[in-house]
């Protein structure tokens, strides 16, 4: 079994995010993982922010 997606089955833009990623990685361009991680803490963050204002509502966040 081949645990490698193919361009058939990979999400759209993930070949090209893929791509990108190890050009900079190959440049020498890094972020520190730590940034990486608050970054994701911070946009969970947010939609779990949205999510709880839309249900607390009863409506989507930012409906009247």
């Amino acid at each position: 079994m081949d645990d490698i997606p193919t361009p058939a089955i990979a999400p759209a833009g993930w070949l090209e995010a893929l791509a990108r990623s190890e050009a900079e990685r190959a440049a020498g361009l890094s972020v520190p993982g730590e940034v990486v991680h608050q970054r994701i803490r911070d946009a969970i963050a947010r939609i779990e922010a949205r999510r709880a204002t839309g249900l607390r509502h009863g409506t989507a966040a930012g409906v009247d």
